[in-house]
């Protein structure tokens, strides 16, 4: 991979919440998704990221309290990294027209993680032709957007 400066496509989802970045890393080691009991929402993402010293570093958790079921993605090993993201947002019932993220998914160049929540709403896709260096988006009680640092081949 050329040292380049990585773009920052995203965010997808909703308007609402708070910006947050975490900016960029050599790695992703990890994933924790909060999902809602009944699987319709994502509730928070947090991130194990590599450092470029080497060392691993917890990103904070990204969203609200909620979510009573955690997924958890380990990446295989140094050689699999995280090549995508897709899913779903769209509005949560009884928020008045609120959206947040619904639905995703982690594809790296290994394979597939996911779908964590529910695929109803409008689709977004991330786009391939690298590998994601970090994350980007907006959150409160939910996750409402989600964005990436996009290192490119």
């Amino acid at each position: 991979m050329k040292a380049v400066a990585p773009c920052d496509p995203g965010p997808w989802g909703g308007l609402a919440g708070k910006p947050w970045d975490d900016g960029v890393f050599s790695a992703t080691k990890q994933v924790l998704v909060h999902v809602a009991n009944d699987g319709g929402i994502i509730h928070a993402l947090q991130f194990q990221y590599e450092k470029m010293d080497g060392k691993a570093f917890w990103s904070q958790k990204h969203g609200g309290r909620g979510g009573e079921i955690t997924k958890r993605i380990n990446l295989e090993s140094a050689s699999e990294f995280i090549a995508n993201i897709t899913g779903f947002y769209g509005p949560i019932e009884g928020s008045g027209g609120f959206e947040a993220i619904r639905s995703i998914s982690f594809h790296t160049n290994k394979g597939k993680y996911g779908p964590f929540g529910s695929e109803v709403g409008k689709y977004f896709a991330s786009g391939f032709g690298g590998k994601i260096v970090g994350f980007h988006g907006r959150s409160s009680v939910y996750l409402d957007a989600i964005g990436i640092h996009m290192a490119y081949f």
